[in-house]
């Protein structure tokens, strides 16, 4: 079970919890798109009379490709709810993750293909680069096709980190005078921004999204059971003499806050 759920959270990096049968299905794609091209594509390589030239044109159209990747899966990353897929370096692991794949469609659909078909005893620079720029523009489409995706799913940014902090600031209702009917009104508040973050958390995917959701809603669940002085308890923290159930409660509050900021990009 635990290795699933490893291989899962890897899997995240690239479909960030769409499932990978559309991974494999835009693969797939791209393979039927080299099988069809590669005879134009070896020709136009055989009859190039200035390689360096177009050296520097595929590496430079490479460079825009790659950049049109980081792009759409940094916006992609930003609309899922898991904190991991947050920091930069995970970033990385899904830009190479994209570039891979496409790496195997052009060395097996293009490359071999080449030689297979023209009887060219070796690849020279020129195959290199176009290979190279071939690889990038596959994994862009593939980064553009999971971004349409992702759009149509998930809440858009702004709603996540407006949903996010709204029920961050709702906490406040603790520190509002016992006695006043403001702490009431700012309870309903704290209450309504909590079933916001609610709906807001059903729309995660994601491994880690979906056990911080599971979290949420079992916090909520015995937040819900105490008295109101036992709830500000939990969210204001103890002194000295801690109950022992409400503390944990409110470690379970913290880490929930902690995840949240980070999907919010307030914390890193």
């Amino acid at each position: 079970m635990e290795a699933q759920r490893t291989i899962q959270r890897l899997i995240d990096h690239i479909t960030f919890g769409h499932g990978i049968h559309l991974f494999l299905q835009v693969l797939l794609l791209e393979f039927a798109s080299v099988f069809l091209t590669f005879q134009f594509s070896s020709s136009l390589l055989l009859q190039i009379s200035n390689p360096n030239f177009f050296i520097g044109v595929y590496a430079a159209t490479s460079v825009i490709f790659l950049g049109i990747l980081f792009l759409f899966t940094a916006k992609m990353r930003k609309r899922t709810f898991s904190p991991p897929l947050q920091q930069v370096r995970r970033l990385a692991i899904s830009i190479l993750g994209y570039i891979a794949a496409s790496g195997v469609v052009i060395t097996f659909g293009y490359l071999l293909l080449i030689l297979a078909t023209t009887g060219r005893t070796g690849i020279g620079r020129l195959d290199y680069v176009f290979s190279v720029m071939l690889t990038t523009l596959f994994a862009a489409l593939l980064a553009v096709g999971y971004h349409a995706r992702v759009v149509d799913k998930q809440p858009d940014r702004e709603t996540i980190t407006g949903t996010v902090t709204a029920w961050q600031d709702s906490l406040a209702w603790v520190n509002e005078d016992d006695r006043s009917h403001a702490k009431q009104d700012a309870y309903d508040e704290f209450t309504n921004r909590m079933n916001d973050l609610s709906e807001l958390l059903s729309n995660a995917k994601t491994v880690h999204g979906r056990q911080l959701r599971r979290d949420f809603e079992a916090w909520r669940d015995d937040f819900e059971t105490h008295s109101e002085l036992s709830k500000e308890t939990i969210i204001k923290g103890q002194g000295e003499n801690k109950n022992e159930r409400l503390e944990q409660e409110h470690q379970k509050l913290e880490s929930i806050q902690r995840r949240l900021r980070i999907i919010a990009g307030e914390q890193k």
